[in-house]
C-alpha cells in the first residue's frame, strides 16, 4: 500500500503542477477541499473528518480518521465567462481544468498523536477570450491563468475524548501567466512566473456533548514573489522584445474560519461555517517589473514596471451543509456557500475576474468496506459586473469532484 500511495503522490504532483485552475469560487479560493467538503458547501471545519478534509481543511479532525487512511481525488473546474464592452460581446473558450488532491493520515497506536500529509489545489483564476476587437481595429486575445498548489505535512494531538488540536506547515507553489492583445502594438505576453511560498495553519475541534461540535482554524499569510518569468512586448513595426519578468506584492491572504456541527439524529449532520479572508492586505497593487531586453530598445525602455490597481476587499464566506447516511452504504449531501464579491467595480479587470458569489452543491458517498467513494457537484451562479470604462464580465462555473478513500 505504501509503494502504491507513493507512486500516486508522484503522479498527482506532476499533474497538479501542470494543471492550473482557471476559475474562481471564494475570490481565488476553492469553497472546499475534497469531495465530501464540496458536497456540503464547504461547511466542514467542525465536522469529523477524513484524510482529505484534514489536509485542506481543519488539521485537528485528523484524529477522528481511521488508524490509517489514504485519499486520492480530482476536481474538474468548468468556468463560463463572457466579455462585453460597448462594441462587442465575446464568450470565453470552453475549458476543463483538472485539479488532483491527495491525503494520507496515520494515528499512532496507544498514543494521542496523529500525523499526515496532503497535496491539493488551493485555488486560482483565469480567462481565455479569443477574437476580441482591439482599439487598433484588429482581433486579439485576453488570457490569464493563476494557480496555487499546496503540500501540507500536518500533526494532530487528541487532548481528550472531546478536544483535538492540529497544526500544519503549508508549502505552496504558485504560477501565473497572462497576455493582453499580444499580437497588437502595445500588447504584452507574460509567461512562466512562479514562486514558492510558506504559511502555517492551526485548528481545533471540540465536542460538546454527543450532538454538538465546534471548530476553528487560522491560516497565516503566504508571501509569494513571482519571478523567473519572461515577457514579450509588442513594439509594432519594431517587432517583439523579450524581457525578464517578475511580479511583486502578490500574496495569498490570511484566513480565520469558525464552524459548528450538529448531529440531531443518527446519520444526520448539519454544519455551518463562517470564514474571513483578508484579501485587502494582499491583493492590492501587485507590480509587474520588466528588465534585460533581448535587443536594443528606445531610451527609457530598458526596464519598465506596471502596477495593477486591484484593491480587493476582504471577504466573508458563509457556508451551510447537510450530510445524511441513508444506510450503511449510501450517504447524500447538499450545501450552500455565499461569499461577498471582493472585486470593486472600479478595479474590475478582464484578466482577473474572481467575482462569483453564490454556490449550491450536491454530494454522494458510497461506503464499500475499507473503501469510500465520494462524488460532488458545485454550481456557481452567474455573476455580472461592470467597471466605469464600460467593460463587463459575466462569470458562472460548474465543478465536479470525485474521490476515493482507503482505510486500514
Amino acid at each position: 500500500m505504501k509503494k502504491t500511495f507513493q507512486a500516486l503522490c508522484a503522479a498527482a504532483l506532476v499533474g497538479a503542477l501542470a494543471a492550473a485552475p482557471a476559475g474562481a469560487t471564494n475570490g481565488m479560493d476553492m469553497i472546499g477541499y475534497g469531495s465530501r467538503a464540496i458536497g456540503m458547501g464547504g461547511a466542514d471545519v467542525a465536522v469529523d473528518g477524513d484524510a482529505a478534509s484534514a489536509a485542506g481543511g481543519n488539521p485537528a479532525v485528523v484524529s477522528k480518521a481511521a488508524p490509517s487512511s489514504a485519499h486520492i481525488g480530482a476536481t474538474f473546474l468548468m468556468p463560463q465567462l463572457t466579455y462585453k464592452d460597448p462594441s462587442q460581446e465575446v464568450d470565453g473558450e470552453d475549458q476543463v481544468f483538472p485539479m488532483p488532491s491527495l491525503g494520507y493520515v496515520h494515528s499512532l497506536a496507544s498514543s494521542p498523536w496523529s500525523f499526515g500529509v496532503g497535496l491539493y489545489a488551493q485555488g486560482g483564476m483565469g480567462v481565455d477570450f479569443e477574437d476580441v476587437m482591439t482599439p487598433e481595429g484588429t482581433k486579439d486575445e485576453i488570457y490569464s491563468k493563476v494557480a496555487f498548489m499546496r503540500a501540507n505535512p500536518l500533526v494532530a494531538y487528541k487532548v481528550n475524548e472531546d478536544l483535538s488540536l492540529g497544526a500544519t506547515l503549508m508549502i505552496g507553489y504558485a504560477m501565473a501567466k497572462f497576455s493582453l492583445f499580444p499580437e497588437t502594438a502595445g500588447g504584452i505576453d507574460v509567461d512562466d512566473l512562479s514562486s514558492w511560498g510558506f504559511a502555517g495553519k492551526v485548528g481545533f475541534q471540540y465536542k460538546i456533548g454527543p450532538q454538538w461540535r465546534i471548530g476553528a482554524t487560522y491560516t497565516s499569510e503566504s508571501t509569494i514573489d513571482l519571478d523567473d518569468g519572461d515577457a514579450e512586448v509588442n513594439y509594432g513595426p519594431m517587432g517583439k522584445v523579450t524581457y525578464d519578468a517578475e511580479m511583486d506584492d502578490f500574496t495569498w491572504p490570511q484566513e480565520v474560519e469558525f464552524g459548528v456541527a450538529y448531529l440531531p439524529i443518527k446519520g444526520l449532520t448539519l454544519a455551518a461555517d463562517v470564514k474571513w479572508i483578508n484579501w485587502s492586505a494582499t491583493i492590492d497593487k501587485p507590480k509587474l517589473k520588466l528588465s534585460n531586453p533581448n535587443m536594443p530598445v528606445p531610451p527609457g525602455y530598458e526596464s519598465m514596471s506596471q502596477e495593477f490597481d486591484m484593491n480587493w476587499d476582504d471577504q466573508f464566506v458563509y457556508a451551510i451543509g447537510a450530510e445524511y447516511a441513508i444506510n450503511e452504504v449510501h450517504t447524500v449531501r447538499c450545501g450552500f456557500n455565499y461569499g461577498n464579491n471582493p472585486v470593486p467595480d472600479e478595479q474590475l479587470n478582464p484578466l482577473f475576474p474572481a467575482i462569483p458569489t453564490t454556490h449550491l452543491t450536491l454530494g454522494y458517498g458510497a461506503n464499500l468496506g475499507q473503501w469510500t467513494v465520494d462524488l460532488a457537484y458545485e454550481h456557481a451562479f452567474e455573476k455580472s459586473q461592470e467597471n466605469p470604462n464600460g467593460i463587463e464580465i459575466d462569470h458562472s462555473q460548474n465543478t465536479v469532484s470525485v474521490a476515493a478513500t482507503y482505510r486500514y
